[in-house]
């Protein structure tokens, strides 16, 4: 073994902390392996992975990083080891859920990669969530909370505001939601204290505030592309390209990063399909009573009088125009599926999800990278994580083929780790099964 890596080694041993199996420091080595360390389009090939509690330790050639006699060794041969996924507009479980649905909710994210979740939206007692599953007491992503909305019915004056936003600081909130409703003087109220007690907020663009606005006020993400296809007035007929140009300048240079949930959206303005939707095999693992609510809806939605499918065709259109724009015009694109939400399941949501953006012309590694680097540079400051490399929390997956090359190799997984914790890929199916078809 080569200097340097002895020494990086031995020296991270007393950095780590406690991974996902608690009170142990148990060291696993994914050996032979191709790694995809997402901080540039490029595979590392017949590398060993050294992970220590909930830290990768090492990286080194097959042959120049020797492995501990009492680390777990994985077989790496012929696979792929990739940063796990995160889903930066997911939903905590609403008050009054059992136990297990929300371990359930939780799980469903981790079996299918998804290792970090910004919720966005908050309710009392689930900042204690967050710390149960960062304790390894409910199995499941990392978490990262908005606390309770600012909207329109709860926050109805500028010092209304200031004070929610000093709260939930208080509090130990992650972020501020927006929603819609807010007036512009309140939305300014919250933004200016935001920015004095140092707490970002983020989400939708109130009708008030408008996009340009929001842009300068820099909220720091702006989710469903919300404002983008109103400030286009591309709600019935084509984007006009030059002032789609400036209002990507714009979102660059503000520094704003958008989460684009673009097949929920399509369920949200009716222009999906409904009899695919239903067909979605991951619904067993949703309760019937709510997979029966969505259908209900969705069809009472697409029914209604004065409901025009041309129209929402035209915006489904025009969000995909805009997402390519904002992607090849120099914007972070973060990744997010807004789960569970109508026909969007924890988890499975993410491959639906991401063969979206590839529709919208994005390339696998950009639509990869927006899911991993680019999440853990948005939570650098809370964490290091995205990336495959020494130092950063060990959220990994291992899978049976490079999605560089096929998104959907995402599905072909062995297995997943989460802060250090490895879940074989037959371990989560023995989970999943216990509920497949019971869902409640």
């Amino acid at each position: 073994m080569k200097t340097p890596l002895r020494i990086l080694f031995f020296l991270l041993l007393g950095f780590t902390a406690h991974g996902g199996e608690p009170g142990s420091l148990v060291t696993t080595a994914f050996v032979d392996v191709t790694v995809l360390p997402m901080d540039a389009e490029r595979t590392l090939p017949r590398q060993t992975v050294l992970v220590r509690g909930d830290r990768v330790i090492a990286i080194g050639p097959v042959g120049e990083l020797s492995v501990p006699a009492d680390a777990r060794r994985i077989d790496g041969t012929g696979r792929f080891l990739l940063p796990g996924l995160g889903e930066m507009h997911g939903h905590n479980p609403p008050p009054g859920s059992s136990r297990r649905a929300i371990e359930d909710n939780y799980f469903l994210f981790l079996a299918n990669g998804v290792t970090t979740v910004r919720g966005m939206l908050g309710y009392p007692g689930q900042i204690e969530l967050r710390e149960q599953v960062a304790r390894g007491e409910i199995a499941g992503p990392t978490l990262y909370l908005a606390g309770p909305s600012f909207r329109g019915p709860s926050v109805g004056s500028p010092q209304q505001a200031e004070r929610m936003v000093r709260e939930q600081k208080a509090e130990g909130w992650d972020l501020l939601k927006v929603h819609p409703g807010l007036r512009r003087d309140v939305y300014d109220a919250m933004a200016r204290t935001a920015d004095e007690v140092g707490i970002r907020f983020a989400g939708h663009i109130p009708a008030d505030v408008g996009l340009v606005h929001a842009i300068a006020r820099r909220q720091e993400t702006v989710d469903h592309l919300d404002g983008y296809i109103e400030h286009l007035d591309a709600e019935t007929r084509p984007l006009d390209p030059a002032k789609l140009a400036e209002i990507v300048r714009l979102t660059r240079e503000a520094g704003v990063a958008v989460v684009p949930t673009m097949v929920l959206w399509e369920a949200i303005i009716g222009s999906a399909n409904l009899d695919e939707m239903t067909a979605f095999p991951e619904l067993k693992y949703m309760p019937p009573a709510t997979v029966a609510a969505w259908t209900r809806n969705y069809a009472a939605q697409t029914r209604a009088p004065g409901f025009d499918r041309s129209r929402a065709a035209q915006i489904a259109a025009s969000r995909r125009v805009v997402l390519k724009a904002l992607a090849d015009g120099g914007v972070t694109i973060l990744f997010g599926t807004d789960a569970p939400q109508i026909f969007s399941v924890p988890g499975f949501s993410i491959h639906r999800e991401m063969q979206a953006m590839a529709a919208a012309g994005l390339s696998n590694y950009a639509i990869l990278r927006s899911a991993t680097a680019n999440i853990g540079d948005y939570f650098k400051a809370k964490d290091r994580f995205g990336t495959v490399a020494v130092g950063q929390r060990a959220d990994l997956i291992l899978l049976e083929a490079n999605p560089l090359a096929d998104l959907r190799h995402l599905t072909r997984r062995t297995g997943v780790m989460v802060r250090g914790r490895w879940w074989s890929e037959s371990e989560l199916q023995a989970r999943l099964a216990v509920f497949s078809g019971n869902a409640h």
